[in-house]
């Protein structure tokens, strides 16, 4: 299988600051550095706000875009509103806007991924029935999920820490032309097994973000939680080999997973050090 890798984060000081130690002011400074990342490291793409790219001025948007065509990079583009809270009217508009935004910019940063999230609070917090949060997101993300299909792209929902991955599999099963973005870490915080959560999810899987945590019961706690910590991919207490693996096997296009490393520096480790030994791990998973 011959994935897409990137980088989705966390962009920490130590990956974003110049020769000078300056930290970046701008979006488009930012942007240009996050680029100068990838390409340091041989990595293909990261994540950027579709509304951030349209504020760039056409000035700082024509550098950015050179840049990536120069180097063979692009960006997947984040969409959203508030699905489940938008009356009638906001839904037709925002579903415009997006698309027309996309039909426009998806092509000059050579885009073939548009992510989204629920942006519908949680499964647990009793707000709105689970039930027709899952309604409500069928009907708004199915106009968005054709249209995106129609400009060539690729359109998937994460599970953020919010929906367990049967209730997004639900989601997809409704809406044509829907995929998901699987977060190999975001299980543990929702309380999901996270390898039958990934053969659940693998079907409809058109990208990642590819993460690893350290995670421990905490018993002594009031509220009872789970403590998750970061790690250094393939170290950590998420089954990442045997996700690659399954993604391999079952996700609907594996020539055209994107891959995004998202990467969680524990407390006390350095992030450049984490990152060194996180992508030794991916360098590895290659060539298997």
């Amino acid at each position: 299988m011959k994935v897409i890798w990137g980088f989705a984060g966390p962009w920490y000081g130590e990956f974003l600051r110049d020769k000078d130690d300056n930290f970046p002011k701008t979006d488009f400074e930012r942007l240009e550095r996050q680029l100068k990342f990838l390409v340091r490291y041989g990595l293909k793409c990261t994540g950027v706000s579709l509304d951030t790219l349209v504020k760039l001025t056409d000035s700082e948007r024509e550098r950015v875009t050179q840049f990536l065509a120069d180097h063979d990079l692009f960006f997947v583009l984040h969409v959203g509103y508030n699905y489940v809270s938008a009356d009638s009217d906001t839904v037709k508009f925002e579903t415009e806007r997006i698309l027309n935004l996309l039909s426009r910019y998806a092509p000059l940063v050579h885009s073939q991924l548009v992510v989204t999230t629920a942006h519908a609070g949680h499964r647990f917090d009793r707000k709105i029935p689970l039930e027709r949060k899952l309604e409500r997101l069928i009907f708004v993300l199915t106009p968005l999920a054709q249209g995106c299909r129609e400009l060539g792209l690729s359109f998937g929902i994460e599970n953020h820490c919010d929906f367990y991955i049967s209730d997004l599999v639900a989601v997809c099963q409704a809406v044509p032309h829907l995929g998901i973005l699987l977060d190999t870490g975001n299980t543990y915080v929702i309380g999901e097994k996270p390898l039958p959560a990934f053969k659940e999810a693998a079907p409809y899987v058109v990208g990642t973000h590819f993460k690893d945590h350290f995670v421990r019961p905490r018993p002594d706690l009031f509220p009872l939680c789970l403590e998750v910590d970061g790690a250094p991919l393939g170290e950590g207490d998420v089954p990442l080999r045997e996700c690659y693996n399954i993604l391999k096997q079952c996700s609907p296009n594996p020539d055209r997973l994107v891959m995004l490393i998202e990467m969680v520096a524990p407390k006390g480790m350095n992030p450049l050090n984490c990152w060194k030994k996180s992508l030794e791990f991916v360098r590895e998973l290659e060539v298997m």
